[in-house]
């Protein structure tokens, strides 16, 4: 490649060469499914000299979806820092070498490592998805269908593993002359498509996260263990604590059983009008003394408001002993939301339409009579 179409490329595929106050470590991962590459570098602080390990994350283009899509790019960056060997070790490597047990392809992945080792500067690409392999087994458990993941080949996990850990950049005194070939370049690539195998391999070499990644994740555990007010049951909840059966709740209206058209209430509506009505009741009885009689007529009152899903009568204070058992309401459903569809519950007014007519059928036969 001559040295301007590798200066365009560069500019196409981000310019590896220097970064103000910080130096690379060798060590790159192409992450193809979330589509970004990120370089580990070391940065030091203008002022303190303070050395903090980051990356820098690039957007892989949308024609770079596999490690072909991948290779006008890393052959741009070996260009850019003047390696003398780039070596692609995937699965048509080992093909090509007749490597097709593990003991085979181990011995032809340590040839082409130490191949590397003889050269000063030299960039290793590895294609984790083909070489490790990910094995796939379906389970039952309390919660449901589970799919287990494990590693295939574990010895060549383990070699490349250990010797990316290795690769190191050598620091040149000379800002302007970092990529000069007197200087030792040990790099290495490896391209991940599998999410739980480049969750295992980012864990075990320790790989530098971006920090907008580690806010993220702190926000993403700040959600989990958030207390969450579950709308039907009135009760707390951590997400991960939400398993089916956990709510105990009702799905229907409040309804009046004494009045004359079976009126229809939500829950807060309902508590109120019973506060109101007992606030009512102790007035009364502070003023003046009630009857045998209208003291049973006000407990009656007390306990004419009832559930339309299975006519439990509604009670103020305590926790909610519904009728329906499922996981809690999630965090973006309101209480208006959920009472709206619990009036909206076409078996419940039909119920309910069922009641009122009986009525009207019992009230004509009283008359008849």
């Amino acid at each position: 490649m001559k040295g301007s179409d590798a200066t365009n490329n560069s500019q196409q595929f981000n310019d590896i060469t220097t970064q103000k106050n910080s130096i690379y470590t060798g060590k790159i991962l192409a992450n193809l499914h979330a589509g970004v590459m990120d370089i580990e570098a070391i940065q030091t602080h203008p002022i303190t000299g303070e050395r903090t390990k980051i990356v820098y994350r690039y957007l892989l283009l949308d024609s770079e979806t596999n490690l072909q899509g991948l290779l006008q790019r890393l052959t741009t960056y070996g260009k850019l820092r003047n390696v003398q060997l780039l070596q692609l070790v995937d699965l048509n490597l080992l093909s090509a070498e007749s490597a097709h047990d593990e003991k085979q392809k181990f011995e032809t992945l340590k040839e082409r490592l130490d191949e590397c080792a003889e050269y000063r500067r030299s960039m290793i690409v590895y294609d984790l998805d083909s070489l490790v392999g990910i094995n796939r087994s379906e389970g039952n458990a309390s919660t449901g269908r589970t799919t287990n993941l494990s590693l295939i080949n574990h010895n060549i996990y383990t070699h490349i593993k250990d010797k990316f850990q290795n690769t190191h950049v050598e620091f040149s005194t000379n800002p302007s002359h970092d990529n000069e070939t007197n200087t030792e370049e040990k790099w290495s690539i490896v391209v991940i498509s599998e999410p739980f195998l480049l969750r295992q391999f980012s864990d075990d070499v320790k790989f530098t996260r971006p920090q907008s990644e580690l806010e993220e994740e702190q926000a993403e555990i700040r959600r989990a263990n958030e207390k969450i007010r579950c709308v039907q049951c009135d009760d707390y909840y951590v997400e991960q604590d939400n398993r089916m059966g956990v709510c105990l709740h009702h799905d229907g209206f409040i309804y009046d059983n004494l009045s004359a058209d079976l009126t229809m209430y939500i829950r807060k509506r309902a508590i109120e009008q019973l506060l109101e009505e007992e606030a009512a009741f102790n007035d009364q009885v502070s003023h003046r003394t009630l009857t045998q009689e209208q003291r049973e007529q006000l407990e009656r009152r007390k306990h004419r408001l009832k559930y339309i899903c299975c006519d439990q009568t509604l009670q103020i204070g305590g926790t909610i002993n519904g009728c329906k058992r499922g996981k809690h309401s999630p965090p973006h459903i309101t209480r208006n939301e959920w009472e709206s569809v619990c009036n909206r519950n076409q078996e419940y007014r039909e119920k309910r339409l069922t009641l009122l007519k009986n009525r009207v059928r019992l009230q004509q036969e009283l008359n008849s009579h």
